[in-house]
C-alpha cells in the first residue's frame, strides 16, 4: 500500500474521489461534510447542515456539485463553488444509506431504510421515481456505468437489477400515489439470491456485464450478466467479519474492506489473494475509486486515507546519454534519444512493477529489481534482441545496480549489501559488512547506500565508504551527465551533492512531494518536478523557483539547456520546450550580461511583477525600475537607486505630503538643495525648508517663511537668523513673556515698542526690568546667498537605461557581455587590419609611437607636517599651586590623540594629524618605502576630518562632526567620522575600465596605480565592504601590470618578435572576458601578419570560447582552418600556453612554474623575478618587494 494522504477526524461513513481535481469527499458520522485536498493534505472545505451521520456522498462528473444523504432523511445538492447548500429533497422516511450521481442524465438515485429506492431529477429538484420491492433496508445503489440499469442491495439478503429505461421517455409524475406504489416504468430485470445474510454493497464493472456484492456473510461474489440470466461467477471468502465495501480494480482485480479491519485484493479469474493490509484497532467501512489516477480512498472508524496499490512510477534510467531504458504495462522500452523511436520486449507478468533499472555500462544489459511481492532482481543480458526478455540470472534481493562491468551490487534479506558478477554463468554473490536499507548507482568502482539517516559512498575495492553525509530519506539518487553532481530525492526535498558529497544546494517543498529530477548538461541548473509543478534550481545560489504547472505527473529523464525528456506514468516519453524566460533572465542577471537582460526586456517576455521583487531583492532596483508602472513603486525604486528625475515626476504624480518628505530627505542626501527646498515646500515642511535655506544663506527665503508660517516657535526660532526684532517681540507679547519682550526690544534699539511693553506689565516687575542694564545687539553681517546646489553626489546613469536609450553604447563596467567591436578605441586598432586576417595581406610596416608616458613620481614630502593649532588646544598645564591652595585641573588630551594612541588604523594616524606614526604603521603593514604618491590623499582625509567653515552672526567657527560614537555606548573610545572612499573606488575601477576599452592606456594605468593608493586610506565597516575592497585591490595591480605591459608593447616594432611575445603575454592576465577578447584579438593579429599561423590558429581558438562579435569570430574561424591546412610557424616565440607561468612584473619575462619562485611586492602581491627582491615596486610604486609584513589594517 503506497499511502498518499491520510486525514484523522470522526468516523467515515461516506467517500467519493474527484474525477478531475485532487479531492476527495467524505461523510462523517458526526454530521459533517469534508472536502480535501489530498496532493496538497489541505482541508479544502467543511459542510455542517445535516443531522445525524452523513452516509452518502459522490461528486458530479462535469458540474461543481456534490451531493450527501444522512440521518436525517434528506438528500442535499451542494455547490462547492458557491461553498453552500443549493437545495435539499425529502421524501424518504428512514436513514438514507447512498447516493449517487448519473453519468449523463441529471438524475440521483438514492437508497434508505425505508425499503425503497429513489430516483431524484436534480434539476427539476423532484423525485421522478420510487422503487419499492425489498423487504428490508436497502444499503446500496448505483447506476450502471453505460446502460439504464440501477442495481440495489438490501439486507434482505437479495439484489434487485431494475430497467430504467422508459424514465428517459416519459413526463415527471408527482403525487401520492407513486411515492406509495412506485411508478409502473421501472421494472425488476433480475432478482439474485445466494447470499447466507444482508447485502452491504453491489457495483457495476465498467465493462457493464459483471457486478459484484458484498454482504454479512464474509463473502464477496462475482456476478456475470447474460441476456435474460444473471448468475453467481465466482465466490470470494477470506474475511473473517462483514464485508462492508468491495469495488473493481484495474479491471482484474477486486479490492474488498470488512469490520475484521482488512482489506483485500484479489485477482478476480484466478481467485488467489494478492496482498491483505490490516489496521490495528479501526475497522473500514466504506471505499472509493478514481480509475485515471488508480487512487482507492477508504474510511475507518479514526478517519479517512486515501492510498495505491502499485507504483504507478515506471523504472527508468539514461544509457550513454542517447538511450532511454524504462518499463511500462509488463513490457520492457527502449527510447532514442536521437531517433526518438521506441523499441520493447515483454517481461515476465507480475502485479507489483519494478521499482528500479539499471544499464550495463558495457553491454546495454538491464537489471530489473523488485521490492514487493518477493524482492527479487533479474538480469537480462540482452534486451530487445527477442520479443520476449530472456531472463538469465535471478537472485533474491532488492536495488541491484551496476558498479562496472558486468558486476552487481543488490541488497539482500537480512539487508546486507552483496557483490555478484553476472556474467559469469552461476556466479555465486559476496555477502559485505556494509548493511543498508537501500541501494543507488553511483561513479564506476562506487555505489550509494542508503544507512539510516545517512548516505554513504562506498567503494567496491576498498570495502568501505570514502564519504558520508547526513541526508535522511532518500528515495532516488540522479547523477549528472560526468558524474560529478548527485541529486539526492526525498519525499518533500532535493540535496544536490558533490561526487564526495560535499553540499551544492538543496530544496524543500512544503507539501508537495518532489518525483523527479534532471540536470542541465549545458548550464549549471537543475530541474525538478512534484506532484503538480516543474521548476528549477539555480546551482551556484540555491535558488528555486517555478517553471510551469503540470496537469498530470511526469518524470525528468534528461535536461539540455530549454528542452527536457520526461516520462510519462502511461510510458510515453515526451521532449518539451521550455519558455524559461525567467530563468534565462536571472541567469543573465547573475552573470551580469547586460546586453542579454535588455534583449529580454526589450522583448517582454517576462510577465506578472514577481520579477520586481526579485531584483528589488537582490539589490538590481535600477533594473526593477524598468518594469514597473505603478507611481509609488516607482517612486520607491527610483529612490532607492537615486534616480531623483524618475523621483520627481512620480512625485508629482502622486502629490501627498509624506512622497515631497522622502523626496526632500532623499535630494538633501545627494546635495540637491533646490530639489529639497522646492519639495519641502510642497510636503509643508517649513522647518526643513528654514533649515536649508538658514545653510544656504537665504535670509529673504527664510525671512518670506517666518512671516507666512503661523507657528509662533517656528517664528522665535528663526526670526533671530534674519534680524527681525520686531516679529520675535510680537511672539514673546503674544506668549505673555512681556520681561523677554522687554529686553528683546530695549537690546535692538526699538524705545517705541519697549514702552508700550513696559507699560503691559506689572509696577514691580517693570521696576527690576528698567534696573538692568541692556547692551546692543550687533548688527548681523550679510551673507551672499549661495544660489547652486551642493557637490552632488555622483550617481551614474543605469547600465540599462543608457541601452536603452543607446543600443549602441557600452557598458561602462566592462562586464562579459560588451560589444568590444563598438567599444574598442582607437588604441586597439592603430596597427590591426581587420580586413587582412580575411585576404591574406601581410604584416603592416613601420613602427608604431608609444600611446603615451607614465605619469612623473611627484617630489617627497617630509614626515612632519606643520598644523597650526588653535589656542584653545595648547598645553595649559600649571605646575605651580596657587597660594590659595586652588588646583588647577589636569585638561583631557584632545579626543585626536585618543585615535592615534588606541588605533592601529594608518587612516586614523592620519585623521588625528600623526603622520610619522601613520607612515611608520604603513612600514610595517605593507612594507612602504616611498610615501610620496599618498601625499594627496592623507591631505584630502585630513582636510575632510578636520575642516571648518565659518558662522554668520559673529559666532565661532563650526568644526564638522569629526568622531562618531562606538556601536556599545559604554565604550570610551570614539573612532573618527572618515569619508567613505568605496564608493569613490567603484567610480575609478569604472573609468579604468572604459580608459582600457578605448586604448588608452597610460591613462588607464594611472587610474589603477591611484585606486591602490587610495585603498591605502580606506578604511571599511563590515565584512561586505571588506570583500569589496580585496576585490578591488586585487583587481587593480592585475590591470595595471597588465597596462604596463602594453605601455612596453608600444614602444616596440610592429613586426618585432618582441612585441609578439608580449602580445601573446598580455593574454594571460586576469582581465574580465570582454578585455580578453580585445588582448586575444591583438594577439591573434600579430601572429597571423607574422606568418606564425599555428600560434595565431591556438589565440583564435580561445577568442572563440570568449563568444566574441561576430567579425571577431569569423576571422578567428578563418585563421582556425588556414592553420589545419599550413599548421607552420615563421618565427620562433618564447612562449608556451601549455606550462602555467606569471609575468615578471618588472622585466616583463615569463617565469614559468618549477622553474623560477616569484617573490611579490609586500602590498600589490605583484610578481617579480628573485633577482629584484628589495627594490621598489613599479606596480604600485609604494612598497617593497620580498618584505615580510603583517599586512594593511583596514577594518573598523
Amino acid at each position: 500500500m503506497l499511502t498518499k494522504f491520510e486525514a484523522r477526524s470522526s468516523r467515515v461513513k461516506a467517500v467519493a474521489l474527484h474525477n478531475s481535481s485532487t479531492w476527495v469527499l467524505c461523510g462523517l458520522h458526526n454530521g459533517a461534510v469534508q472536502i480535501w485536498d489530498y496532493r496538497m493534505s489541505t482541508c479544502v472545505d467543511t459542510y455542517t447542515e445535516h443531522v445525524g451521520a452523513v452516509r452518502g456522498a459522490d461528486f458530479h462528473v462535469n458540474q461543481p456539485l456534490f451531493v450527501t444523504g444522512g440521518d436525517d432523511y434528506t438528500v442535499k445538492v451542494w455547490n462547492y463553488k458557491l461553498r453552500r447548500c443549493l437545495f435539499t429533497m425529502t421524501g424518504h422516511m428512514d436513514y438514507v444509506r447512498t447516493t449517487f450521481f448519473h453519468h449523463e442524465q441529471p438524475w440521483i438515485v438514492s437508497c434508505s431504510d425505508d425499503f425503497t429506492i429513489r430516483i431524484w431529477n436534480w434539476q427539476s429538484r423532484k423525485s421522478i421515481a420510487c422503487l419499492p420491492g425489498h423487504n428490508h433496508y436497502v444499503m446500496c445503489a448505483q447506476f450502471h456505468p453505460f446502460s439504464d440499469l440501477v442495481v440495489s442491495g438490501s439486507l434482505d439478503k437479495t439484489i434487485r437489477v431494475w430497467d430504467i429505461s422508459a424514465l428517459r421517455h416519459r413526463k415527471e409524475e408527482v403525487g401520492i400515489t407513486q411515492d406509495l406504489l412506485g411508478t409502473t416504468d421501472v421494472v425488476v430485470r433480475y432478482e439474485l439470491e445466494g447470499h447466507e445474510k444482508g447485502i452491504n454493497w453491489v457495483a457495476f464493472h465498467a465493462c457493464g456485464d459483471l457486478l459484484l456484492s458484498a454482504a454479512d456473510d464474509r463473502t464477496v461474489r462475482l456476478w456475470t450478466m447474460s441476456g435474460t440470466s444473471c448468475y453467481v461467477s465466482r465466490t470470494f471468502t477470506g474475511h473473517t467479519s462483514n464485508v462492508c465495501c468491495a469495488i473493481f480494480y484495474r479491471n482484474d482485480y477486486l479490492v474488498s474492506c470488512a469490520e475484521d479491519r482488512t482489506i483485500r485484493v484479489v485477482h478476480m479469474s484466478s481467485g488467489v489473494t494478492v496482498q491483505t493490509f490490516r489496521r490495528e484497532v479501526e475497522r473500514y467501512w466504506i471505499m472509493g475509486s478514481d480509475p485515471v489516477r488508480n487512487l482507492i480512498a477508504i474510511g475507518h472508524d479514526a478517519g479517512l486515507q486515501v492510498f495505491k496499490l502499485t507504483r504507478e512510477r515506471p523504472a527508468f534510467a539514461v544509457h550513454n546519454a542517447t538511450q532511454l531504458y524504462f518499463t511500462c504495462q509488463n513490457k520492457l522500452n527502449m527510447y532514442n534519444f536521437d531517433t526518438e523511436e521506441v523499441t520493447s520486449c515483454a517481461v515476465t507478468y507480475q502485479f507489483y512493477p519494478p521499482t528500479s533499472l539499471s544499464c550495463c555500462p558495457t553491454t546495454g544489459g538491464v537489471m530489473l529489481s523488485y521490492a514487493s511481492g518477493g524482492p527479487q532482481v533479474e538480469w537480462i543480458p540482452k534486451p530487445l534482441a527477442t520479443r520476449t526478455c530472456n531472463v538469465e540470472v535471478t537472485v533474491k534481493g532488492f536495488d541491484g545496480v551496476f558498479f562496472g562491468g558486468h558486476k552487481v551490487a543488490y541488497v539482500d534479506a537480512n539487508g546486507k549489501m552483496c557483490i555478484q558478477n553476472v556474467s559469469k554463468a552461476g556466479g555465486k554473490p559476496q555477502q559485505t559488512d556494509m548493511s543498508c536499507s537501500r541501494i543507488f548507482a553511483g561513479p564506476v568502482g562506487c555505489v550509494l547506500c542508503q544507512s539510516d539517516d545517512k548516505i554513504l559512498l562506498y567503494q567496491v575495492a576498498q570495502h568501505g565508504p570514502v564519504a558520508e553525509a547526513t541526508v535522511p530519506g532518500v528515495r532516488y539518487a540522479v547523477w549528472d551527465k560526468d558524474f560529478s553532481k548527485v541529486a539526492l530525492i526525498a519525499k518533500n526535498t532535493v540535496t544536490v551533492m558533490t561526487k564526495r558529497l560535499k553540499l551544492i544546494a538543496s530544496v524543500a517543498e512544503s507539501s508537495a512531494r518532489i518525483k523527479s529530477a534532471a540536470f542541465d548538461e549545458t548550464r549549471d541548473v537543475m530541474y525538478f518536478t512534484t506532484s503538480n509543478h516543474l521548476k528549477y534550481c539555480y546551482l551556484r545560489n540555491g535558488e528555486a523557483s517555478t517553471i510551469s504547472t503540470l496537469k498530470n505527473v511526469v518524470y525528468l529523464v534528461r535536461a539540455v539547456g530549454d528542452t527536457i525528456y520526461v516520462l510519462t506514468r502511461d510510458g510515453r516519453v515526451l521532449r518539451k520546450e521550455l519558455d524559461n524566460a525567467e530563468l534565462n533572465f536571472k541567469l543573465k542577471l547573475l552573470q551580469q550580461s547586460y546586453r542579454d537582460l535588455i534583449r529580454i526586456i526589450q522583448q517582454g517576455k517576462l510577465k506578472g511583477q514577481a520579477h520586481v521583487g526579485y531584483l528589488h531583492k537582490h539589490g538590481h532596483s535600477e533594473i526593477a525600475l524598468h518594469f514597473v508602472s505603478d507611481p509609488l513603486t516607482r517612486f520607491n525604486l527610483a529612490i532607492e537607486c537615486g534616480a531623483i528625475d524618475i523621483a520627481k515626476a512620480t512625485a508629482m504624480e502622486l502629490n501627498e505630503p509624506a512622497i515631497w518628505r522622502r523626496l526632500a530627505d532623499t535630494a538633501t542626501r545627494f546635495g540637491d538643495i533646490q530639489l529639497a527646498q522646492f519639495a519641502s515646500a510642497k510636503a509643508g515642511n517649513y522647518y526643513a525648508s528654514g533649515l536649508l535655506a538658514l545653510l544656504t544663506g537665504n535670509t529673504a527665503s527664510l525671512a518670506t517663511l517666518v512671516s507666512t508660517t503661523r507657528d509662533d516657535h517656528f517664528k522665535l526660532h528663526y526670526g533671530m537668523y534674519v534680524d527681525d526684532a520686531k516679529q520675535r517681540v510680537d511672539v514673546l507679547c503674544k506668549a505673555n513673556q512681556l520681561p523677554l519682550a522687554y529686553v528683546t526690544a530695549k537690546s535692538h534699539g526699538l524705545e517705541e515698542m519697549a514702552a508700550q511693553v513696559l507699560e503691559r506689565m506689572e509696577p514691580e516687575v517693570a521696576t527690576r526690568v528698567q534696573a538692568q542694564q541692556f547692551y546692543p545687539v550687533p548688527k548681523q553681517r550679510s551673507v551672499a546667498p549661495a544660489t547652486e546646489n551642493w557637490p552632488m553626489l555622483q550617481v551614474e546613469e543605469s547600465v540599462f537605461a543608457r541601452l536603452l536609450k543607446e543600443p549602441g553604447q557600452l557598458d561602462a563596467i566592462a562586464q562579459p557581455e560588451l560589444d568590444e567591436d563598438v567599444a574598442a578605441g582607437a588604441g586597439w586598432n592603430d596597427e590591426d587590419d581587420d580586413d587582412a586576417l580575411l585576404d591574406g595581406a601581410g604584416a603592416g610596416a613601420g613602427d608604431e609611437a608609444a600611446l603615451g608616458e607614465i605619469g612623473e613620481k611627484g617630489g617627497g614630502w617630509d614626515d612632519d607636517l606643520d598644523i597650526d593649532v588653535s589656542a584653545t588646544l595648547q598645553d595649559t598645564r600649571d605646575t605651580g599651586a596657587p597660594s590659595n591652595g586652588y588646583v588647577v585641573p589636569r585638561e583631557h588630551p584632545p579626543i585626536t590623540q585618543t585615535w592615534a594612541d588606541a588605533y592601529t588604523l594608518p587612516a586614523f594616524h592620519v585623521a588625528a594629524g600623526s603622520f610619522a606614526s601613520a607612515l611608520h604603521l604603513l612600514q610595517r603593514q605593507i612594507g612602504l618605502a616611498d610615501p610620496t604618491p599618498l601625499k594627496p590623499y592623507m591631505m584630502q582625509l585630513w582636510a575632510a576630518v578636520n575642516g571648518c567653515r565659518p558662522a554668520p552672526n559673529g559666532l565661532s567657527a563650526v568644526f564638522a562632526v569629526s568622531a562618531q560614537p562606538p556601536d556599545n555606548e559604554t565604550e570610551a573610545l570614539h573612532a573618527p567620522a572618515l569619508p567613505n572612499f568605496m564608493p569613490v573606488l567603484a567610480d575609478k575601477l569604472r573609468v579604468g575600465y572604459q580608459l582600457f576599452v578605448e586604448g588608452k592606456f597610460a591613462e588607464a594605468l594611472d587610474i589603477f596605480r591611484s585606486i591602490l593608493h587610495l585603498s591605502v586610506m580606506t578604511v571599511v565597516k563590515d565584512d561586505q565592504e571588506k570583500a569589496t575592497l580585496r576585490e578591488i585591490m586585487a583587481v587593480a595591480p592585475e590591470y595595471a601590470r597588465a597596462l604596463a605591459l602594453q605601455l612596453q608593447l608600444r614602444t616596440l616594432s610592429a613586426s618585432s618578435t618582441e612585441s609578439l611575445q608580449l602580445a601573446l603575454y598580455f593574454t594571460h592576465f586576469r582581465l574580465h572576458r570582454a578585455h580578453m577578447t580585445l588582448a586575444l584579438s591583438q594577439a591573434m593579429s600579430k601572429a597571423y601578419k607574422q606568418k606564425n599561423i599555428k600560434t595565431a590558429a591556438e589565440v583564435a581558438r580561445r577568442l572563440l570560447e570568449q563568444d566574441p562579435p561576430q567579425n571577431k569570430a569569423q576571422q578567428a574561424a578563418a585563421i582556425i582552418a588556414e592553420a589545419e591546412r599550413n599548421p607552420t610557424n615563421a618565427v620562433q616565440v618564447d612562449y608556451d600556453e601549455r606550462n602555467p607561468f606569471v609575468m615578471c612584473s618588472v622585466s616583463y619575462k615569463p617565469l614559468y612554474k618549477g622553474v623560477a619562485c616569484p617573490v611579490r611586492c609586500s602590498y600589490c602581491l605583484s610578481p617579480t623575478d628573485p633577482s629584484y627582491k628589495g627594490t621598489l615596486c613599479p606596480v604600485c610604486k609604494l612598497a617593497m618587494i620580498g618584505v615580510d609584513c603583517a599586512g594593511l589594517v583596514n577594518r573598523i
